[in-house]
C-alpha cells in the first residue's frame, strides 16, 4: 500500500475536475432534520492504512459512518466537515466495506470521491461510527443525515431540495 496521493497527484488524475471542495450548509433543511432514532455515542477512528487494525470489537458490527475532516485549527470551538456519510447493514461487515477504503489510499485508479476521502487530507480524517441494529432503521437514517447534511462526496440525494442544493458543489 502506497502512501496518500497528494493534491497535485489527484489533480493530474482527473484534469477535467480539479480539486476543489466546497461545503454548502442549508439552513432551510436542518430545520426539517428529525431522524427516526437516537444515534448512540459515535466511535471516533483516524482514517488512515491502519484502520483496520483500529477496528476492535465493531468490525462486525453495522450501523452508519461519516467521515469527518478535523482541520485542527487554533481556534475554539472546534470546527468538523462532514464529507461523506454511509452504511454498514446486512450481510456488509464494518471492516470489509472499510478494506474498500484503505485500498483507495494512494490508488490513482478509482473512483473520484473515494479518491479524495482517502487522500486529501491524510492526518486530519476521522471515521464516526454510530452502531445500529435494525437495517431498516439504518437505511431510513443514512438517507435523513445525507439528504440534511449534503456532504460534498455523496452523489445519492433522496429530496428535490438536497439534489438541488447538490448541484451547488459541481
Amino acid at each position: 500500500m502506497g502512501h496518500p496521493l497528494s493534491i497535485e497527484e489527484l489533480n493530474s488524475v482527473n484534469p477535467e475536475k480539479i480539486f476543489d471542495l466546497k461545503f454548502v450548509l442549508n439552513h432551510s433543511l436542518w430545520k426539517k432534520f428529525s431522524l427516526p432514532v437516537t444515534l448512540p455515542s459515535p466511535l471516533r477512528l483516524q482514517f488512515d492504512e491502519n484502520i483496520r487494525s483500529s477496528l476492535g470489537t465493531i468490525k462486525r458490527k453495522k450501523g452508519i459512518y461519516i467521515f469527518f475532516i478535523e482541520p485542527n485549527f487554533p481556534i475554539s470551538p472546534n470546527i468538523y466537515y462532514p464529507i461523506y456519510i454511509g452504511r454498514v447493514m446486512k450481510e456488509n461487515t464494518f471492516f470489509k466495506r472499510f478494506n474498500e477504503y484503505v485500498k483507495a489510499i494512494g490508488n490513482q485508479n478509482i473512483k473520484r470521491n473515494r479518491q479524495l476521502m482517502a487522500n486529501a487530507w491524510p492526518d486530519n480524517t476521522f471515521v464516526y461510527f454510530y452502531e445500529l441494529a435494525n437495517d431498516v432503521e439504518i437505511e431510513e437514517t443514512e438517507k435523513q443525515l445525507i439528504d440534511f447534511i449534503i456532504p460534498p462526496l455523496n452523489n445519492q440525494f433522496y429530496i428535490e431540495e438536497a439534489k438541488n442544493t447538490r448541484s451547488l458543489y459541481n
